[in-house]
């Protein structure tokens, strides 16, 4: 049954014997929504459209050369068809009015004199109503149909196997959130060539229909009949509703997700914080996830390069959610990445990095190092390989015992911060026990005397850069870059080998030191990267 009813369903009604189509048969599947009376030429402005209009055809004898006007002026105002007491005042219908009603498809039903204008209207509207409620019910019943599948959690090829039963008409969904397809009644074996397409070929192929909701599209019905499938008004009703069901159903999917993906985070960022204190309440939490911390732990930290600097330039919105998720688009490779090396990795993400608590194989213990160098520098390619961010990596020491993850974390966090000064700011992989000297500089250059220490030897320097707007730091750090080697650091900063050497002078002048001088040297040099690290 279909949704609305038409000048044919209301001609089928028994109580309209007798009444017969004496002009524009080919219109009868014109829908009807209400029936109205004309007693006058210019009933127009008291019509809505998709009327029955009743006529006596008073108006045509008295006035015959507005008839074929008057059917062209119903056709245009949308009006369903005309009922004509064609024996009353009209005793044939005009070849005229019968040619124009047949190149219009505008039924004229000729009524007989037995019928009272009342015994006409009041069963066209009871059958409009019942139609209607019929309609109700069958769309109510679908809709509970489809709400009990995802109220149940029956699944996505449970919602697609009904609605191919109720289509009649083998159906695939192909779901583009989660990259899936639910071949209706499980016949995946008869479309092994539809796998093999795209969504661009399936579409181009067969019929479908979007499912979504505004501008977002969830995925798409496709009708597999080589022969297309046209969507009547009994096919819509159940694809209406099959569109809320499989939102509805994708959505709870996601919130469990996400709900799931929280208290992963919640764990990992208790774990790499120390906020666990026995290991107890790790293996409870960690085999809820299916982790086992049991062997070699080591921490990999992945901060993405330069993000703060330019999330702090943008002004415009549009611009700061672009590179937000920007952000969450080099997080999600990070993860995709590591899902290749590890089935089920522990991570954490914050706004421009992410963390992994990874657990080492122990026959690996003989080249952890070259494992972990070789695990960041991939990572960093498969990250610059895809967007316009590069990435720093950060590993901290393998711990035996799980309890000791949050110093692992510690150690990764460091590593990144020094290997930024290390590699002049970006795109490197670290590991802690690699660091050397720094790992010594980093226990010292916080308290008061590293502080001092730094001032003590570069204030002059700082100082001069203020108040003259000069280069001399920049200039220094280029030259220890260089290692000492005045010539190289000309070409670095695009200035002339003589005006190098005499911004070298300048540094000399205002340290009052002998820079030829190894320890002197090496006390400059500590000096800058204890600064570095306080800046």
């Amino acid at each position: 049954m279909g949704e609305k009813t038409t000048v044919r369903d209301i001609l089928n009604n028994p109580q309209f014997e007798g009444m017969e189509v004496i002009a524009g048969e080919k219109g009868l599947d014109r829908i009807v929504k209400s029936i109205t009376v004309m007693d006058a030429p210019d009933p127009f402005p008291w019509t809505t459209g998709n009327e029955i209009v009743l006529c006596s055809g008073y108006i045509f004898k008295v006035n015959p050369d507005l008839f074929t006007d008057t059917i062209r002026k119903l056709h245009n105002n949308g009006m369903s068809s005309m009922f004509l007491k064609l024996s009353r005042f009209i005793k044939v219908l005009p070849d005229d009015v019968r040619q124009v009603a047949d190149e219009l498809n505008f039924p004229i039903i000729n009524v007989p004199m037995r019928f009272a204008f009342i015994d006409v209207i009041n069963p066209v509207l009871i059958q409009i109503i019942d139609h209607q409620s019929e309609s109700l019910k069958i769309s109510e019943e679908i809709n509970n149909k489809f709400s009990n599948i995802v109220i149940n959690n029956e699944g996505m090829q449970v919602i697609i196997d009904v609605l191919a039963g109720l289509l009649k008409e083998d159906v695939l969904y192909y779901d583009l959130h989660f990259q899936k397809m639910y071949f209706s009644n499980n016949k995946n074996h008869l479309y092994e060539g539809i796998k093999k397409l795209n969504i661009k070929s399936i579409l181009e192929k067969y019929d479908h229909y979007r499912i979504g909701v505004n501008n977002e599209t969830y995925g798409y019905i496709i009708f597999l009949n080589d022969n297309g499938f046209t969507i009547d008004s009994d096919a819509n009703n159940a694809l209406t509703h099959v569109n809320t069901a499989i939102i509805l159903d994708i959505q709870k999917k996601i919130s469990s997700m996400q709900i799931k993906e929280r208290h992963k985070n919640e764990f990992v960022q208790d774990l790499i914080m120390n906020n666990i204190k026995s290991k107890d309440e790790i293996k409870s939490r960690a085999s809820i996830y299916g982790w086992n911390f049991s062997g070699n732990i080591c921490t990999m930290v992945v901060d993405i390069d330069d993000f703060k600097e330019e999330y702090i330039k943008l002004e415009n919105k549009s611009y700061i959610d672009r590179i937000e998720n920007e952000s969450k688009k080099i997080l999600n490779t990070c993860i995709d990445f590591m899902k290749i090396m590890y089935n089920d990795t522990a991570y954490v993400k914050f706004s421009d990095s992410i963390v992994f608590v990874i657990q080492l194989d122990e026959k690996r213990e003989n080249d952890f190092d070259k494992y972990l160098k070789k695990l960041g520098d991939d990572l960093r390619i498969a990250i610059s390989s895809k967007h316009k961010f590069t990435a720093t990596v950060g590993f901290g020491s393998t711990k035996t015992d799980v309890m000791e993850t949050h110093k692992s974390y510690e150690e990764a966090s460091l590593s990144i911060k020094i290997g930024r000064i290390i590699h002049k700011g970006h795109d490197a992989t670290i590991l802690y026990d690699k660091l050397g000297v720094y790992r010594l500089l980093y226990t010292i250059y916080k308290n008061e005397e590293s502080k001092e220490f730094y001032k003590e030897k570069l204030s002059a320097i700082l100082e001069h850069d203020k108040n003259y707007n000069s280069e001399l730091l920049k200039t220094l750090l280029c030259i220890i870059d260089n290692d000492w080697n005045l010539k190289n650091s000309a070409k670095d900063m695009f200035v002339h080998y003589n005006t190098m050497k005499y911004r070298y002078k300048k540094i000399c002048e205002l340290m009052k030191d002998d820079l030829n001088n190894s320890e002197s040297r090496m006390n400059l040099l500590l000096a800058v990267r204890i600064y570095q690290m306080f800046d």
